[in-house]
């Protein structure tokens, strides 16, 4: 997105400095893709309410678009397919839609029809296409879902929009269906769309064949100053990258800018395109863009309109005409497909058990989703970090393999959702999703590159309970007027209700036991027989708001372990008194879980 306030001045360019040490990069709704609530939801709608205006980049040339709901007609239209695998082609940056531009920007619920063969060279025999989709100007949270035109909409996303007029963009790779994509919108916003390159088919060849590598950075802003708005940063042609090289890809972040603004990347020497690759909505936010450029044999240079930190990191390329001709990194797009969604079943973790901080899973890729059992060396995936409840990154790896010293994304706080393109390795076992904060994981996959996976030399990492958060706090349930402290360890119970300490904390899997008196002392519990399914729970422990929405109420005797005990992984809370009023001879527990983290 081009800033509509210009820059004055020449352009500033910076060389990156060299790296002695690699660093990781730590620190960015509420649903994300897929949730099984409200169809508003269903495929990731961020719950947080910020009011920041978008910064918009235009374009000197549109292409054609129409924007409208699909009609039936469109199911018939021939499909662009491969058999075999493709080549990747990369382009010169085009905008091909700007939604700006029209009078009807695309309406809640609303498809809009993309053709892409005849635009920024893409031809008829392009198989998929490579473009960096932005939302800008929503006013309300929502998602947007690109898929092949004509098909049917996949239980997918690409883009999660957390609230008031945010930008956001990301890195889509989708099979191409009579030359065009489809678009899918839950909120009103507009939508703008950039071609990066496209794959055409073939049987073998010498370029545009990927070529994964261990990710490693190339460039850390941080380790030296701040870019300015109007510098560029050079970035050399990475070692051990051919010097013909068709295309990279990187993983690009903004870290700490001041303020809004965008990125752009494109090859060195080559000017400033009409394009971005990254936007920030507001100060001070960590955010994560995939990126396939070509590169110029001096590298790729990094335009930014805002004050900031970037950091670049390198994790593949794609073979030019000096390499040997080879079936190996040919591209093969599927439908869009789900392979993971912590926040249902199956997760390998537990039924709707999130990625806790420090916390790995594996996540199957071979013979799931389009994707064969073998002959598969690589993949297309959008991972999404969602209801996260804490400042934190993800790391995708293939499984068995050392994580690398970067991430894929990251997410500022809790109640965000956020995506990103993460083009990796296979492992014989998949990937392994990584996470330093706690976070529910989306995984989809988009497509798979020819080769052969990475044998698994390191074991599954076992995940630790995290420490658990800390007490006092205090309990909120409007539904019967309860507002009251909630101290550590039930000898308190007597003067408030109690936090029992064999029970797990908010912030751990498991469930949090509160004791509390009925008739005597402070009798904050004399009415939680009024609460049903779907009344609200309200908890607060070290800075942090937990909602809970209660599941069921029961009767149970004093000596019965569910009173506190966790069944299983999910973060659940249970409400304990005695009962009937006035008698210790039963216990009555409302159990709750949670659906909601908030910092207060």
């Amino acid at each position: 997105m081009r800033s509509s306030v210009p820059t004055s001045g020449r352009s500033r360019r910076l060389a990156a400095v060299p790296l002695l040490a690699v660093a990781v990069l730590c620190p960015p709704m509420a649903w994300s893709p897929g949730s099984a609530s409200a169809d508003a939801t269903a495929h990731g709608v961020a719950a947080t309410s910020s009011e920041v205006l978008a910064t918009s980049r235009t374009s000197s040339s549109v292409g054609s678009t129409l924007v409208a709901d699909l009609p039936d007609a469109v199911s018939s239209l021939p499909r662009t397919g491969a058999t075999n695998g493709s080549r990747f082609v990369a382009v010169t940056p085009k905008r091909i839609l700007d939604t700006r531009r029209d009078p009807r920007r695309p309406a809640a619920g609303s498809t809009t029809w993309v053709p892409v063969v005849g635009s920024a060279g893409v031809p008829s025999s392009a198989t998929a296409v490579v473009l960096n989709v932005t939302s800008t100007d929503a006013v309300d949270p929502g998602y947007v879902t690109v898929y092949p035109a004509g098909s049917s909409r996949p239980n997918t996303s690409n883009i999660n929009v957390p609230g008031l007029y945010t930008t956001v963009p990301n890195l889509v790779t989708v099979r191409l269906s009579a030359g065009a994509v489809s678009i899918y919108s839950s909120m009103s916003g507009n939508l703008l769309v950039d071609v990066f390159g496209y794959y055409e088919s073939v049987v073998s060849t010498r370029e545009g064949r990927f070529v994964p590598l261990a990710p490693r950075r190339l460039a850390d802003t941080r380790n030296d100053r701040e870019m300015q708005p109007g510098d560029q940063l050079l970035v050399p042609l990475p070692s051990g990258v051919a010097l013909d090289a068709s295309a990279l890809v990187l993983n690009v972040t903004s870290v700490g800018a001041a303020g809004r603004g965008y990125i752009a990347v494109h090859a060195a020497g080559e000017g400033d395109p009409d394009t971005s690759n990254l936007n920030v909505s507001w100060p001070r936010q960590t955010i994560a863009n995939q990126v396939i450029i070509k590169p110029s044999v001096q590298g790729v240079e990094i335009h930014a309109t805002m004050r900031g930190h970037v950091v670049v990191d390198l994790l593949g390329w794609y073979t030019g005409a000096s390499s040997a001709p080879s079936t190996d990194g040919l591209f093969v797009p599927v439908e869009p497909s789900r392979l993971l969604d912590t926040r249902s079943s199956p997760n390998p973790l537990g039924e709707e058990v999130a990625l806790h901080r420090d916390w790995s899973v594996e996540v199957g890729l071979l013979g799931r989703g389009g994707v064969p059992a073998q002959g598969v060396g690589a993949v297309a995936l959008n991972v999404t970090a969602a209801a996260t409840q804490e400042s934190g990154w993800l790391a995708v790896h293939p499984a068995g393999q050392t994580r690398p010293d970067v991430s894929s994304l990251n997410f500022d706080g809790p109640g965000l959702v956020v995506p990103n393109h993460v083009q990796v390795a296979v492992g014989s076992r998949g990937a392994t999703l990584y996470s330093s904060g706690t976070t529910d994981a989306v995984v989809d996959v988009f497509g798979w590159f020819t080769g052969s996976p990475m044998a698994g030399s390191i074991a599954p990492t076992a995940n630790v309970v995290p420490e658990g958060s800390t007490f006092p706090g205090e309990l909120s349930i409007p539904q019967i007027k309860v507002k009251t402290k909630v101290r550590e360890n039930t000898w308190w119970v007597n003067v408030d209700p109690a936090h029992l300490p064999e029970s797990r904390s908010p912030n751990q899997p498991g469930n949090v036991a509160i004791f509390g008196h009925r008739t005597s002392h402070g009798r904050e519990f004399r009415n939680i027989d009024r609460l049903a399914p779907r009344s609200l729970v309200y908890l607060t422990s070290d800075g942090k708001k937990y909602t809970y929405v209660v599941t069921s109420v029961d009767i149970r005797l004093p000596t019965d372990p569910l009173l506190y005990a966790s069944e299983t992984n999910d973060q659940t809370i249970s409400l304990v008194a005695c009962h009937p009023p006035g008698s210790v001879k039963y216990r009555i527990v409302v159990h709750g879980t949670l659906i909601a983290v908030a910092t207060i």
